[in-house]
């Protein structure tokens, strides 16, 4: 389950117990994880990075064998969660911050707080979440658009409902909605994220992440106005939201590089060697 050379570990930071999976040697990179998944999506693509960083792919708090609380799922608070853990860990100075999906919105967060401790960025298939997320349609003519936002944000208790019981069956049709490499996010993998989401609080965490949307638009818009020195490379997927995402990262950043990749969101499971090979140049 996990890959050689790694360990799986737990820190009490911020006042929640975050696991994470580290391995490796030299500076620090840190994989943090997309919804519905966990640590475990940069399976593929973690050893070859332990080869020449110490790597630290944790699992935010509410999901995998984190603690999942009431509160904290604001990206400001989910980036200070894992600035302790680095902190703790002694690799706070000068870290590589790689986020898909949620997790890059908190990468996000957490370079716009420690601009000057941040070697590299990279966000892969996040869009950042500001007055753009009030224009992404629900309904298109080639087929259902961005559906899921609304929906995961409703706060009467519906999506958890709707889902307690069918964690695999819902997994296992949302990750194949926005998937092109079919089968890449294996059953095992599918497996592993729905036995977490049925850990208790967990259901309710991974629907919080998206509950705090507004709150963290105003956050972002505001990060905006100072946009970041540090370079940043910035990948979609082009079944999915493909060149929207290096183009926004540029109203966010000076030094911007873009790639589409021929996949879909799950872009560090069904793609993962184009993935490092943009990856490792950059962060070196």
């Amino acid at each position: 389950r996990i890959p050689g050379g790694f360990t799986e570990k737990t820190a009490r930071v911020n006042g929640v117990t975050l696991n994470y999976a580290t391995g490796g040697t030299g500076p620090a990179v840190v994989l943090l994880h997309g919804y519905p998944q966990t640590w475990y999506m940069w399976r593929k693509v973690m050893p070859a990075l332990a080869e020449q960083y110490t790597v630290i792919a944790p699992d935010l708090r509410g999901s995998g064998g984190s603690d999942a609380p009431a509160t904290g799922y604001d990206k400001a608070s989910l980036a200070e969660d894992i600035h302790q853990l680095l902190l703790a860990l002694g690799h706070a100075d000068e870290v590589s911050l790689v986020g898909l999906d949620i997790g890059g919105t908190v990468s996000y967060a957490y370079a716009a707080a420690h601009r000057d401790s941040i070697r590299r960025l990279t966000v892969i298939e996040s869009p950042q979440i500001d007055e753009s997320l009030y224009q992404f349609p629900s309904v298109t003519p080639a087929g259902p658009g961005f559906w899921n936002f609304g929906f995961f944000m409703l706060d009467d208790g519906l999506p958890e409902r709707i889902v307690s019981g069918r964690e695999d069956t819902w997994i296992a049709g949302f990750v194949d909605w926005l998937e092109v490499v079919k089968g890449a996010v294996d059953p095992d993998a599918v497996a592993e994220y729905a036995a977490h989401l049925r850990r208790p609080g967990h259901l309710g965490a991974s629907y919080a992440y998206f509950r705090t949307f507004h709150g963290d638009a105003e956050a972002t818009i505001r990060h905006r106005e100072t946009p970041l020195a540090m370079p940043v490379l910035a990948i979609g997927g082009e079944g999915a939201l493909g060149k929207a995402i290096p183009d926004q990262m540029h109203l966010y950043a000076g030094d911007v590089t873009g790639a589409v990749f021929p996949c879909g969101h799950w872009v560090a499971e069904e793609s993962p060697e184009l993935l490092l090979k943009h990856l490792l140049p950059f962060l070196d």
